[in-house]
């Protein structure tokens, strides 16, 4: 029956994310799909995987191969159409799942713990971030998936080229090298393969040089500024870990100072409430009962290569630890390898030492771990289906350009298209606006009907912007996003 353990894997991974499919492009989708354009040309399209500066595109970090190579390549072939987007942030996900499955098993040759952690990797609400908000998560799942095949091939030489992919998909890869050391470490083929490591580093150090000084950031770009303080690791590693059980992304909105709860969770979560925090309690229960246990036994079992993977989720998402204004889930597709096969290590080895002494308990607790954090993630996903931000503002991209497009099936060179408040839209408070302000973040400004109509002189202006209507082709519409 093992055979068809990962094929089980996958329809059930399937099945809970089914929903993604339907998901549509909205805000950051729409600006890389304009950043990305080119004249058409194939030096133009070279260009795209060139190390402009900051101050020369207006955006900073190098991502060529999953930001401006993918999003020119996709809009030549499918245009606005969200469906084969979905099918491959799917695809690529189905294979790191499989990609982390034979890694674990290169590690600890122990099927069972292979299988949970693919498992777990697969269906987490973690994933919720990297599979509907496509502009990053294709980035971080692409990223992942070439960091996993570069630990399989590792010392092949084929493994450098994979690292090199990895790098010009997501600055997360930058990691690479240092995992790579732990486990030659961990396999004791440091010295062997010395040469291969130390090429590792040096293209790494030269990576970071022309992304980090010469491509460079805005300093006015606050969230990207790191913040070197031990409370701010400590607090930012709480969240991933959290966010890697499981729980919902959003949490974090409603914590305060002294982790106090905001009520208004109750409201905003519904009927998800009491279910998150019930089946997020029974896993930290059965996983801190794990470690109690184990650490009660008298033969230690904690092992070098346990040490590798404790190590090694930090050391994953260091990239990105230290920047407290820019917390996202989809920076965790690198570390949920770690965190899973260590849950896995814990758990299951608890079972194993316990199941002689009582069959009983052992069953009891493993079963209500697995049932507990399976529908965790179950119930984060389907609220994320109805809350996540990704998510609505594509509900809203998507009918907003249905309409336009219906009303106005084309328009001149240069017209100027005005959307503006629906006076049915309830007001909710000033900051959020009405639903000309919630069109404008969904359609990111000009940039999806300038796609649409493949027109870059094309305007748009919504009413609360405030910016002044100008004379000639005006083409109002009522920015109706809600039923």
């Amino acid at each position: 029956m093992q055979k068809f353990a990962l094929p089980v894997i996958l329809l059930v991974v399937l099945l809970i994310y089914f929903p993604v499919l339907s998901a549509y492009f909205s805000h950051d989708d729409f600006f890389h799909f304009k950043a990305s354009q080119t004249d058409g040309t194939l030096g133009a399209f070279i260009n795209l995987f060139g190390f402009p500066t900051f101050e020369e595109r207006g955006y900073g970090f190098y991502r060529p191969l999953t930001r401006e190579g993918f999003f020119n390549i996709y809009y030549s072939l499918f245009g606005l159409n969200h469906i084969p987007a979905r099918v491959f942030s799917l695809s690529i996900h189905f294979i790191n799942i499989i990609l982390v499955y034979l890694f674990i098993q290169k590690i600890f040759r122990r099927n069972n713990l292979s299988l949970f952690t693919a498992f777990f990797f697969g269906i987490t609400a973690a994933n919720v971030g990297s599979l509907y908000y496509l502009a990053g998560g294709i980035q971080s799942l692409i990223a992942t998936n070439f960091m996993l095949l570069t630990l399989l091939l590792f010392p092949r030489k084929i493994s450098f080229l994979t690292f090199v992919l990895a790098l010009a998909s997501h600055e997360l890869a930058s990691i690479i090298p240092v995992i790579l050391l732990g486990f030659a470490f961990v396999k004791k083929t440091i010295l062997k393969n010395i040469k291969l490591i130390v090429l590792f580093f040096v293209v790494l150090a030269i990576f970071i040089f022309l992304d980090i000084v010469h491509i460079g950031f805005s300093s006015g770009e606050g969230q990207y500024q790191p913040v070197f303080s031990p409370r701010v690791f400590v607090n930012s590693l709480s969240w991933y870990l959290l966010w890697s059980l499981g729980f919902p992304e959003m949490l974090i909105d409603f914590v305060g100072p002294r982790l106090s709860l905001n009520q208004n969770l109750m409201k905003f979560w519904g009927d998800y409430y009491s279910g998150i925090f019930l089946f997020g309690g029974i896993s930290l229960i059965v996983i801190a009962v794990s470690i109690m246990y184990l650490l009660l036994q008298k033969k230690s079992i904690f092992s070098k290569k346990f040490w590798f993977i404790v190590l090694w989720f930090p050391v994953a998402i260091f990239p990105v630890i230290l920047l407290p204004l820019h917390k996202q889930t989809y920076y965790l597709n690198p570390a949920l390898p770690a965190f899973w096969s260590i849950v896995g290590f814990l758990v299951l080895g608890a079972y194993n030492h316990s199941i002689r002494k009582s069959k009983i308990v052992a069953g009891f607790l493993l079963g209500a771990f697995l049932a507990a954090t399976f529908c965790l993630s179950l119930t984060a996903i389907l609220l994320a289906g109805e809350t996540y931000p990704a998510a609505n503002r594509g509900r809203i991209a998507k009918r907003l350009i249905n309409d336009v497009r219906g009303k106005y099936p084309t328009l001149p060179k240069g017209a100027v298209v005005y959307f503006k408040n629906d006076p049915d839209y309830p007001k909710i408070s000033g900051d959020w606006g009405g639903s000309s302000k919630q069109a404008a973040f969904a359609l990111n400004g000009n940039d999806a009907l300038q796609l649409l109509y493949q027109d870059s002189t094309l305007v748009v202006i919504y009413e609360d912007s405030g910016l002044k209507i100008p004379s000639g082709n005006v083409y109002p519409f009522i920015a109706k996003i809600s039923n």
